[in-house]
C-alpha cells in the first residue's frame, strides 16, 4: 500500500554534500590539530595553572571540537542507516569512530586528573562563577573516580572497542538489515525486509500474523551461530570491563552513566515485575474481545475492530501537529520544521535500518528522524514519539555541548510525553464505541511494550550477563532465560510457540547498548507522573515542562525532576504509574466491554 511516505527523505546537505566532500577531510584535520592543542592546554591548566578563565576557554574549544566530530559521525551514521550496504557510509562511519576514539584517548589524562583533584582544589576551580556552566560535567567525572583505571588502560579500552563491541554491534545491524523473508500473502509469494515483516504482526489475519512471528523468530534460530557469538562477545566484554573497574554489577555501569543509583533502578525493576498481573488481566480480556479461549503469542499485537485502518503520511503529519497544537504553539513550530525542512526519512526501503530513531549531536546541528512508515496506527504513534525526541534535542540547544545530552533516564521523557498527548487527542476524537475499545486496547498494548516488555528485556540482560560471566551461553540456553521472562510477563494469558524464546536475538538495544531498555520503562512511569501534573495544573505546567527539556543534561535527573515536583526516592513513586494505567485505561476498557456484553 502506498502511504505517501515513499518520497519523504531527509536532506543531509547541511551536514555534508557527499561522503567524499573535501570538507569532511578538512574537518578531520582541524579536529586532530585542535584536540592535540586542547589536551595539552587542559593538562597544563590542572598541572601548573588552575585558572578558571583558561579552563573555561579550553572547555569551549573542547565543545566545538566535540560537536564537529559528532557532526561527522552523525552524517556517516545517517547514511549507513538509510542503506546499511553502502560501502562509502561504512568506511566513513569507521573513520569517524576511529577519530572519536583518538579524541577520547587524548583526553584520558585530563579526565583522570580532573576526577582525582583534591576537594579544595576542585572548589577553588569550580566554585568560580566562570565555570558554573561546567560544574556538573566535572562532578560527573569525579563520580567515576573509583572506577577509573590507569591512563594506559583507559586508552587501550578506547582503542579495542573499535574492533570489539562497536564492530560487533555494527555487524549485527548489517546482518539483520540484509535479511529477506519470503512470505505468502493472499496466495502470492512476496519478498519482504525485516520492517515489512514486523508490520505484519499487526495484520488482521491471524494466520499471517503467525507466519510473520515464525519467519522472524525461526530466522534468528537459523543464524544462531552468528547471533550467539556476537551476543556472548559483547556481554563478556561488558562484564570483564565492569569487573576490572570494580562495579558491583554489570548494570551498575549503565546506572552510573545515567546518573541514577542501583537502588532506584532495582526498585523500578521489582515494582514493574510485581505488576505483571496487569498484563495477564488485559490479555485475558483481549481474548474475550476477540472471542478466543486463549490468545497465541502471535496475537499480542492483533488489531481489534476498526483500528485495522491505515493512515497516509499526510494524515499522520496533520494528526501529530494538531495534537501538539492543543498543548503549546512553540512546540508545534519546532516540530513542524522537521517536516518542512526535510529532517525525516520515512519510507520502507531495502537494506534500510529497521525501527525508528531520532539522532541529535549538539546545540548547533539540527536533529534528524528515521522511521519505517507503513501506515499503521502504531507508526503514527512512533512518529509522535520520535518527534518528541526531536523537540527535546532542539530545546536542549540552549545548553552548551557538555551539558547538552541527557542521560538515558531522561532521554525518553519528551518522546513518551508526546505519545500521551496523542493518546488523549485520539480519545477525544473517537466517539464510536467499537473504535474507542480498539484504541484503548492499542494504547494499553503500547504502554505494556514500553514498560513491562522493556522490563522483561532488562531482567533477561541481568541474568544473561551473570551467566555469561561464568561461561559461554548457547542460543538455546539464552532462549530458555528469555522464555522464562516472557512467561513471567504474560503468565497463562497467551499460548506460546516452541520458537517464542528465540526473540532475544532480535532485540537491537541489547547488542548496541546493554541495559538501555529500562530507560523506556523509567520514562513511561516518569511521564505518567508528569502528565498527571499537566492534567491537574493545565497551562501552568507547560513552562516547567519545557524548562525541564531545555535543561538538557545540565544537572542530575533527581535534581532536574525535583524542580517539577518529582521525588524518585519516594517508595510509592513507581507504583502510582501502574495505578494510573489501571484506573485511566484498563478499568474503563473493562467497563466498555461489560456494557457491550
Amino acid at each position: 500500500m502506498k502511504t505517501g511516505a515513499e518520497k519523504i527523505r531527509w536532506n543531509l546537505s547541511e551536514l555534508y554534500d557527499n561522503p567524499q566532500s573535501p570538507n569532511i577531510e578538512k574537518d578531520i584535520a582541524t579536529i586532530k590539530g585542535e584536540i592535540n592543542r586542547i589536551a595539552k592546554e587542559l593538562d597544563e591548566i590542572l598541572r601548573n595553572d588552575p585558572s578558571p578563565l583558561r579552563l573555561k576557554k579550553a572547555f569551549e574549544a573542547l565543545e566545538e571540537a566535540y560537536e564537529k566530530n559528532g557532526k561527522i559521525l552523525m552524517y556517516a551514521f545517517l547514511l549507513f542507516s538509510e542503506d546499511t550496504s553502502n560501502p562509502q557510509a561504512n568506511k566513513l562511519m569507521l573513520k569517524a569512530q576511529e577519530l572519536f576514539s583518538e579524541f577520547e584517548n587524548k583526553l584520558v589524562a585530563f579526565r583522570l586528573k580532573l576526577a582525582k583533584l583534591a576537594d579544595n582544589e576542585f572548589e577553588n576551580l569550580f566554585g568560580s562563577e566562570l565555570l558554573s556552566n561546567y560544574r556538573h560535567f566535572a562532578e560527573k567525572e569525579r563520580k567515576r573516580k573509583e572506577f577509573m583505571l590507569s591512563e594506559k588502560e583507559e586508552q587501550i579500552i578506547n582503542l579495542k572497542n573499535l574492533t570489539g563491541n562497536q564492530a560487533l554491534a555494527k555487524l549485527y545491524t548489517e546482518f539483520v538489515s540484509s535479511q529477506k523473508y519470503e512470505i505468502e500473502i493472499d496466495g502470492e509469494k512476496k519478498i519482504l525486509n525485516e520492517s515489512e515483516v514486523r508490520a505484519l504482526r499487526m495484520h488482521e489475519n491471524s494466520e499471517l500474523r503467525e507466519k510473520a512471528f515464525k519467519a522472524l523468530f525461526t530466522r534468528l534460530k537459523e543464524h544462531e551461530t552468528v547471533f550467539t557469538n556476537i551476543y556472548n562477545a559483547i556481554a563478556k566484554d561488558w562484564v570483564i570491563e565492569a569487573k576490572k573497574r570494580g562495579f558491583p554489577n554489570p548494570i551498575s555501569v549503565r546506572n552510573l552513566d545515567n546518573e541514577i543509583s542501583d537502588e532506584i533502578i532495582t526498585s523500578l525493576i521489582e515494582t514493574t515485575t510485581r505488576n505483571n498481573d496487569i498484563v495477564h488481566r488485559y490479555y485475558k480480556l483481549k481474548a474475550k474481545i476477540m472471542r478466543a479461549k486463549r490468545l497465541k503469542h502471535s496475537d499480542i499485537y492483533a488489531p481489534i475492530g476498526s483500528l485495522k485502518k491505515t493512515y497516509s503520511w499526510s494524515e499522520a503529519r496533520e494528526m501529530v501537529l494538531d495534537a501538539l497544537s492543543k498543548f503549546d504553539s512553540k512546540v508545534v513550530t519546532i516540530v513542524k520544521e522537521f517536516f518542512d525542512a526535510s529532517y525525516i526519512h520515512a519510507p520502507v526501503m531495502r537494506n534500510k535500518r529497521g525501527g525508528a530513531f531520532c539522532y541529535y549531536v549538539g546545540p548547533n546541528v539540527h536533529p534528524y528522524v528515521l522511521l519505517n512508515f507503513t501506515g499503521q496506527l502504531e507508526d503514527v504513534m512512533t512518529l509522535a514519539h520520535e518527534l518528541g525526541h526531536g523537540l527535546h534535542g532542539v530545546l536542549s540547544q540552549k545548553q552548551t555541548l557538555l551539558n547538552y545530552h541527557t542521560p538515558l533516564t531522561l532521554a525518553e521523557t519528551a518522546s513518551v510525553f508526546s505519545e500521551m498527548l496523542m493518546m488523549d487527542y485520539l480519545l477525544d476524537k473517537i466517539e464510536d464505541w467499537d473504535e474507542k475499545i480498539s484504541f484503548i486496547a492499542s494504547k494499553l498494548e503500547s504502554m505494556f511494550a514500553t514498560m513491562h516488555r522493556q522490563n522483561m528485556f532488562t531482567r533477561f540482560e541481568v541474568m544473561a550477563h551473570e551467566a555469561i560471566s561464568e561461561q559461554y551461553m548457547t542460543f538455546d540456553e539464552l532462549s530458555a532465560i528469555y522464555r522464562q521472562e516472557l512467561e513471567s510477563m504474560f503468565g497463562d494469558s497467551i499460548e506460546y510457540f516452541d520458537f517464542s524464546g528465540y526473540e532475544w536475538a532480535g532485540i537491537p538495544h541489547m547488542f548496541h547498548t546493554p541495559f538501555y531498555c529500562y530507560a523506556y520503562n523509567f520514562a513511561q512511569l516518569l511521564v505518567i507522573s508528569l502528565y498527571e501534573k499537566y492534567l491537574e495544573d493545565g497551562n501552568r505546567f507547560i513552562p516547567k515542562y519545557l524548562e525541564l527539556l531545555s535543561s538538557g543534561g545540565s544537572d542530575s535527573p533527581e535534581k532536574l525532576l525535583a524542580r517539577v515536583g518529582v521525588n524518585l526516592k519516594d517508595p510509592s513513586f513507581w507504583q502510582r504509574g501502574f495505578d494510573f494505567l489501571v484506573k485511566r485505561l484498563l478499568e474503563p476498557l473493562e467497563e466498555l466491554i461489560q456494557q457491550r456484553v
